[in-house]
Order: C-alpha cells, then sequence, then structure tokens
C-alpha cells in the first residue's frame, strides 16, 4: 500500500469514535424535543452506560451486514475481476476480513435478524462460500461444483419446504415486502456464487457497496432514535396521573418527562402508585408467520427467557 494511500486515510480514524458519540446526542436532542435546557437535563442524569447499551442492542445487526456485504462484494470483483480487484478498496477490505470473523457475524446474524431476512443471510452465507471455494480452487473440481450449484439447490429446497405457507400468506395478505425477501433470496443465490463478466463487475460489486454506505448511516439513526432509553411509567399522584419517561429518582422528588414534552418535579410524598409500562413495545406490522414464528421476531426471542403477557394497565394509556 503506498504511503499517500495511508495518508488519505488516516482522516478518517478520527471520525470512528464520532458517529456513535453524534447518535447519542441525537437521541437526548430527539428525545427531548429539541429543547435545549431538557436536553442538557438528560445530559445530567441520563447514563451513559444505559445509552450505550441502548445503543448495543439497537444496532447490533450493523455488525455481521457490515461485514458480510463487504466480504461478498470484495470476493466477487476479485474472482470476475482480478485487475479490477489489485486497485479495489472494496476488495482489498474484503481481503482482510478472515474466516473467522465471517462465520461469527454469520451466527451474530443468525440470532439477531429477523425471520424475514434470514433467507437473505443464508443467501450471502453460500454466496461467499462459493465465491471463495471458486478462488482456492480455481474455478474448477467438485468442491467449486458443489459449493456453487449442489448445495444452494439443496438449500433452496430446504428454504421453500419451510417457508412455503408463509410466503404464500405475504401473497394473499398483501406484503409485498416480506414476499420478496422470502421468496427471492433462494433463486437468486446460485447467481452469486460465481463470477459476473468482467466488464460488468466493478458495477456490480462497488455500485451497491455505495449505496449502502450512504443509507446505512441514515437507517442507523433513524432504528436508534425510536429506541427507548428511559423506563416509561404511569404516576398517581395526589394532582393527577402522569405518564411519561423517568429522568432521575431521589430521596425527595422524582422528575419526569411526560409524552408531551414537559418536565415534571413530583415529590415522593404526592406519588399514590407507579406502573411500568411496556411503551416500548409495538404491534406487529405484519401478520404472516412461518410454523408459529413471526416473520418479524428473532432466534434470540426465542432463546432468550420472556415473560407472560399480562394485560395492559389501564393507566399506561392515560386512565385511572
Amino acid at each position: 500500500m503506498a504511503v499517500g494511500e495511508v495518508g488519505d486515510r488516516q482522516w478518517l480514524l478520527p471520525l470512528l469514535p464520532t458517529f456513535p458519540i453524534v447518535l447519542l446526542v441525537l437521541r437526548l436532542w430527539y428525545l427531548s424535543r429539541q429543547n435545549v435546557q431538557t436536553m442538557l437535563l438528560f445530559v445530567q442524569y441520563v447514563s451513559p452506560l444505559g445509552l450505550l447499551s441502548t445503543l448495543v442492542i439497537a444496532l447490533l445487526w450493523v455488525f455481521p451486514a457490515t461485514l458480510l456485504l463487504t466480504r461478498v462484494l470484495g470476493a466477487l470483483l476479485e474472482l470476475s475481476d482480478p485487475a479490477a480487484a489489485a486497485t479495489s478498496r472494496l476488495a482489498a477490505a474484503a481481503r482482510r476480513i478472515p474466516d473467522w470473523v465471517v462465520v461469527v457475524a454469520l451466527v451474530i446474524g443468525g440470532l439477531t435478524w429477523q425471520l424475514r431476512f434470514l433467507p437473505l443471510l443464508v443467501m450471502v452465507a453460500l454466496s461467499i462460500l462459493g465465491l471463495v471455494v471458486r478462488q482456492r480452487a480455481a474455478g474448477v473440481g467438485a468442491a467449486a461444483a458443489a459449493t456453487g450449484v449442489v448445495l444452494p439447490f439443496v438449500a433452496a429446497v430446504l428454504e421453500y419446504a419451510f417457508l412455503g405457507p408463509a410466503i404464500v400468506a405475504a401473497l394473499r395478505e398483501g406484503e409485498p415486502v416480506t414476499f420478496v425477501l422470502l421468496a427471492l433470496p433462494p433463486l437468486v443465490t446460485p447467481l452469486l456464487t460465481g463470477p459476473v463478466p468482467a466488464w460488468a463487475a466493478r458495477a456490480v460489486t462497488h455500485w451497491p457497496a455505495a449505496v449502502a454506505a450512504f443509507a446505512a448511516p441514515f437507517l442507523v439513526g433513524v432504528v436508534f432514535l425510536r429506541a427507548p432509553i428511559l423506563p416509561t411509567v404511569a404516576v398517581d399522584t395526589d394532582d393527577g396521573l402522569l405518564v411519561g419517561s423517568v429522568i432521575t429518582v431521589d430521596d425527595r422528588m422524582m422528575t419526569l418527562l411526560d409524552t408531551g414534552g414537559t418536565v415534571h418535579f413530583v415529590l415522593n410524598d404526592s406519588v399514590q402508585a407507579k406502573v411500568l409500562c411496556d411503551a416500548g413495545d409495538r404491534p406487529p406490522a405484519s401478520t404472516v408467520d412461518a410454523h408459529g414464528w413471526s416473520v418479524e421476531q428473532t432466534a434470540l426471542s426465542w432463546i432468550a427467557p420472556a415473560r407472560r403477557p399480562t394485560p395492559p394497565d389501564p393507566r399506561c394509556e392515560g386512565r385511572r
């Protein structure tokens, strides 16, 4: 790597911790309803560890998505046009990703991605496997044929056998995005396990990478801005019922931000009851499921212990 190229990239290093900090500040700004005084109150009392924990949980899917997309596009370019890959930063970044990191990314993706995205994950995994085997076997041999043709075909049969009812249900319920996410990846997978024409390789690989790099910060920002960072409670006081987010509690009073963005300082002696609300839980946007597994549910949510659902407390809806 040339010295000038290294110097051109050094300016990126100070920006690496900047993006999470900007996200955290924007989250507080968004939560404070663009009120500077309220945001300063959050800065004083909101735990940085709580913010970082929410950031990690909300954006855990970004790690495997970034690594796997880089690996598959870089491998596709290197196999399709080695001359262009020799000068491509995308291919260079893909070569630096070890195989064990790819495996870890696949495991994390399998646990944290929703069911409707798992066919896409399988597509990427089989594509990486087929491309790497073709690279190391010079594009010939039984291993290349097995990973490039046989394995994608077997995986497609198994996926359609398991997801068939969900695909039909998505079509019947008028959910085109869910239908495409479930039905298209098994068909496309065999096309991504081998090289594309050299004249189209740069466009096929660099354009998706550029679009993903441009859209990722906005998508990450939207996801994190919607993630709850404070507990939502309903507080029954002598003066009425308050529903909002708890900022802090001390031995004299509670500081609470209601749903309208107003900060309340409530004396502890006036509190008659408090109820923790599930304000962060939203009703599912899709009614499609595969054998009882909702397409919006992750494998991790099946493994991790969950409490039994309870009827919502009317006080969380502002009613006594």
